[in-house]
């Protein structure tokens, strides 16, 4: 008989996403013990899972919990988590639909209209939690995005759509004497404020239509795969249009195998991306013959074994 444990292991996986979840939501790994009659249940499941120890009656967070999971952390993704708790779970029903009719499913989940964004940040508090949860994200990925190419020739570093800023933060990290800044949304840039200090240059603006900062290197992450081709094609012109010769854009996403058989995780990414925006997540190839058509030469991919890729094209 074949062995049936990965078949059984998918059917309860979202039981142990969603056991995270709601202690996030409770604060469970901030300390907080809500009265419930079945709340022992919660937290001896969540000791099960690795996130918590039991000493006699206490629960005490495990070093992964303490990191990743208590709000306090620098590095908490308890941000992300509560938006996956009270977004992407709700949408991530509908998934039949969405992969049948080719688009996200906000409207049918919430039944708001707008843009991926609209909907993204359609309360301040709901805003707030996705761009922590980026941050949290950020934290993990971005030294890794930075370390990918030698990038010692370029002086100037602008993170178009960079969030809290975190990219651009590495960067100067590794190189100290290079100028970076942040450019996004004026709502956004008011958050990154508590995250960048005096370390970066902040400007406002919509990178689809506001003039874009000057730098001979700029960088997307987790950006293009939000957005339809027409979209993409748009942006990497506008960019390519400011740069100087020799010039440098760097893109930090998800990358598929060029057979399209992994990984695993980009591939659940590219259904996130049907469920909630206009996007998807692409191969090698795919990016290649997007950045030749506007312009770009010389396109090198990099897998980094962190939760992004990166991929660097020069004008």
């Amino acid at each position: 008989m074949t062995d049936p444990t990965p078949i059984l292991e998918l059917i309860h996986a979202f039981r142990c996403s969603k056991t995270m979840f709601t202690a996030v939501q409770l604060g469970i790994f901030d300390g907080q013990r809500p009265q419930g009659g079945a709340m022992d249940r919660l937290l001896d499941a969540c000791v099960g899972l690795g996130l918590l120890t039991k000493r006699g009656d206490e629960y005490i967070n495990t070093p992964l919990a303490d990191e990743y999971l208590a709000r306090s952390s620098p590095r908490t993704l308890s941000g992300y988590i509560r938006y996956s708790n009270d977004a992407l779970y709700q949408l991530w029903e509908h998934l039949d639909d969405a992969v049948i009719e080719g688009t996200n499913r906000w409207k049918q989940t919430f039944g708001t209209d707008g843009g991926v964004f609209t909907n993204l940040y359609r309360t301040p508090e709901a805003q707030r939690d996705f761009l922590i949860g980026m941050h949290g994200f950020g934290m993990i990925s971005s030294p890794a995005v930075i370390a990918a190419f030698d990038l010692s020739r370029f002086t100037s570093f602008v993170d178009l759509g960079g969030a809290t800023g975190h990219l651009a933060l590495a960067a100067l990290d590794r190189y100290p004497d290079m100028r970076a800044t942040l450019f996004d949304l004026p709502a956004v840039i008011e958050l990154a404020k508590e995250y960048t200090g005096d370390r970066v240059s902040l400007v406002e603006g919509d990178f689809f239509a506001d003039p874009l900062p000057a730098a001979d290197l700029y960088a997307v992450g987790r950006i293009l795969h939000d957005w339809t081709e027409a979209k993409i094609v748009a942006l990497l012109a506008r960019i390519y249009a400011a740069l100087p010769q020799g010039g440098g854009l760097l893109i930090a996403e998800r990358l598929l195998n060029e057979d399209r058989s992994g990984s695993v995780t980009t591939h659940m990414q590219s259904l996130n991306m049907l469920i909630c925006t206009e996007g998807r997540e692409r191969t090698l190839s795919e990016y290649s013959a997007l950045l030749l058509g506007a312009g770009f030469r010389e396109i090198n991919g990099r897998i980094t074994g962190a939760p992004l890729d990166v991929v660097l094209a020069l004008k």
